[in-house]
């Protein structure tokens, strides 16, 4: 009766395991290729571009060491191994033709991992996950900062902590931005009871837990597809797959992540918060790297954390897997601003990835730099845009001054200047380049078969790629090969010829994600029988659905409806959670779903008293949904049809929807 209540709700959520079903000649035809000559060129260059004979991150990175996990493995509470250590331990010795130079160099940094000191009183955990979670000492426990994307990793460093540095309670934590890197462990170092209780101080920017259900919740299948790509989730990790995220180690998922509502928000510009007689100092940062963001300084320690704002590497002002275009501007000013409040007593500065900049001086140029970086990027896209030229040249065309392009910590190996132009572009223009022609162009199929077509045919233009792979010429060849494989799917000596393509082009990015997201689609076209099966639900959904708020809930019931499917219908139904003291009227008419609170005059067509607990687990297996909806602890009102009218609309989504083919 109510299998279409939300099977496959929210990706994130009930996390499916994506198992690809290949066939042995689809394994064989699936072997990488070795580096061409020209990639084998291009990246034996970089090594005359950049001076790596500079060693300061390596001894910066390894600074302060204390310990790290005896096994290397982090296993969950099933007993599966999350985090493995030892899976990049094949990055030793020179760059293989592989991979571009610089990124090997950014690979090898990373994989440094454990407890850390940074100063007296503050500690890191680093390359147990994609972030790095930080660890300040108060008079009697301990403030944790960005707890990582699941709690089996934030426990296990937290246990470091305890073990090598102090037995001490955690008394509050802090999430610097709305990014699941950073708060999706938060149970791994204080439990869901203490914070909704206050024991535990849980504290996040002004608008984060909106932009968290914003992003990872309202658009989390699509991000999480997008995401597979970005830190190519599906590649194995050696020198020709996956070999960093370039932010830092990302591991395949299978911990337990929660989103937990925060007691504490920060909402001042700049706000003074003292825990356990140790003070900090906030500055709001909205719209920069995430939007909701904070970065904050601990007078004490004279240490500065910068969040995500300014890093080891160039950062994503639009990021592949989809979201809000940042503001460069803003993000700049936010830095000097910070620079302004707190860089005379600054000492060490110590971001949410990577490792610390230790010294005054040095700390100072390097948040100089990263400010300048991001407003270089921001004003010369402006300028050249004002200058007549549109998106695609803006990026061929804008360069960093040497200045700002040498420095090992403002290189693409997450974000790209290209990347990044683009999106300031979008930001102030739109997608639009102001020529007609592209204005209204047709969609993309029907546009590949008619230029299939132009071209002489299939066979015709597969050779003449065959010509253009064999001169280097990479990014043509996936240009026109893509209308082979849009025209025809199941051509499967275009799809290999565009995988190799990817390949090169993977092979030759400095940017981690740039790879990872090339050579994910070409794993895929090389699938020729590429389908997902689902191998069962993960574990942790309903513990996830408990944390999330009703309303987010049905924030997400909003988008999911089919409005096509739900046209015609006028159906209002009254959701009463006593349990949580939540009376919602929910109504479906024009397609769109509405929900409001406190509305308890109004008639509605039914209504249904029913505990948050089994409304959740009705969600989580909609076989059961009937007879929970019937239980004795569930009161129903009126006509129960209309529930399921209204629930049969909420379409099932498919999270493995196609990329690189139609």
């Amino acid at each position: 009766m109510f299998k279409y209540l939300l099977k496959t709700a929210l990706t994130l959520i009930f996390g499916f395991v994506l198992n690809y079903s290949v066939s042995a000649q689809d394994q064989l035809n699936n072997l990488p290729k070795s580096a061409t000559e020209f990639t084998a060129k291009m990246n034996k260059a970089v090594y005359n571009q950049l001076d790596f004979a500079d060693s300061t991150d390596f001894i910066e990175a390894r600074r302060g060491f204390i310990a790290t996990l005896d096994s290397g493995i982090i296993r969950n509470e099933a007993g599966v191994s999350i985090v493995n250590t030892h899976d990049y331990d094949f990055l030793t010795g020179k760059s293989p033709e592989s991979v571009n130079p610089a990124l090997w160099r950014q690979a090898k940094l990373n994989i440094t991992n454990g407890l850390f000191k940074v100063v007296d009183g503050i500690y890191q955990i680093r390359s147990f996950d994609v972030a790095t979670m930080s660890i300040i000492e108060t008079n009697t426990g301990y403030i944790v900062v960005d707890p990582l994307s699941n709690a089996d990793a934030s426990r296990a460093g937290l246990n470091l902590v305890k073990k090598y540095v102090g037995d001490k309670p955690v008394l509050a934590v802090i999430t610097t931005h709305s990014h699941s890197d950073h708060f999706g462990g938060i149970e791994g170092v204080a439990s869901a009871a203490d914070i909704e209780s206050g024991k535990v101080k849980y504290i996040v920017p002004s608008g984060f837990y909106s932009e968290v259900v914003s992003e990872s919740i309202l658009l989390g299948n699509a991000m999480s597809r997008r995401a597979g790509y970005q830190f190519g989730v599906s590649l194995p990790k050696n020198e020709y797959g996956t070999v960093d995220s370039g932010l830092g180690k990302g591991f395949i998922g299978g911990g337990s992540s929660s989103l937990l509502e925060p007691n504490v928000l920060i909402s001042k510009s700049v706000d003074t918060l003292t825990i356990d007689g140790l003070k900090l100092v906030f500055q709001l940062t909205p719209g920069s790297e995430a939007p909701a963001e904070l970065h904050f300084f601990v007078p004490k320690y004279k240490a500065f954390c910068p969040a995500e704002n300014a890093t080891h590497t160039l950062h994503n002002v639009l990021t592949p897997r989809g979201a809000k275009v940042r503001d460069t501007k803003a993000w700049s000013s936010y830095i000097d601003d910070a620079i302004d409040l707190f860089g005379f007593q600054t000492e060490v500065v110590f971001p949410s990835h990577h490792w610390p900049i230790f010294g005054h001086e040095r700390s100072i140029k390097f948040l100089e730099d990263q400010r300048d970086l991001y407003k270089y990027i921001h004003d010369q896209t402006i300028h050249l845009a004002n200058k007549g030229l549109n998106m695609d040249e803006i990026a061929e065309t804008i360069k960093l001054p040497e200045e700002l392009g040498k420095k090992w910590y403002n290189q693409g190996f997450y974000g790209t200047i290209q990347h990044n132009s683009k999106a300031v572009y979008q930001l102030y223009l739109g997608w639009w380049d102001g020529n007609p022609a592209n204005y209204n162009k047709l969609p993309e199929v029907e546009a590949a078969k008619r230029y299939t077509e132009f071209m002489g045919g299939e066979a015709a233009v597969i050779s003449k790629a065959r010509t253009s792979f064999k001169k280097g010429e990479y990014r043509w060849v996936a240009e026109v090969l893509k209308h082979v494989v849009f025209t025809n799917p199941n051509n499967q000596e275009a799809r290999n010829l565009q995988a190799d393509t990817f390949e090169q082009i993977a092979y030759q990015s400095e940017s981690a994600i740039w790879r990872n997201l090339y050579l994910v689609g070409a794993k895929e076209l090389r699938e020729s029988k590429h389908q997902a099966t689902e191998t069962g639900k993960d574990r942790r959904s309903a513990k996830y659905l408990r944390k999330l708020s009703i309303e987010a809930i049905f924030d997400y019931f909003s988008i999911a409806i089919d409005g096509e499917k739900a046209a015609g219908k006028n159906v209002s139904v009254r959701f009463i959670f006593p349990d949580v003291n939540k009376n919602l009227l929910v109504t479906l008419k024009n397609g769109v779903l509405h929900y409001k609170e406190n509305k308890p005059d109004i008639p509605v067509d039914f209504t249904l008293t029913i505990p948050k607990q089994k409304f959740i687990e009705g969600i989580v297996d909609p076989e059961k949904f009937r007879s929970i909806v019937f239980g004795n602890d569930v009161l129903r009102e009126g006509n129960v049809f209309k529930l399921r009218e209204l629930l049969e609309d909420i379409e099932k989504f498919d999270p493995n929807w196609n990329i690189v083919t139609p």
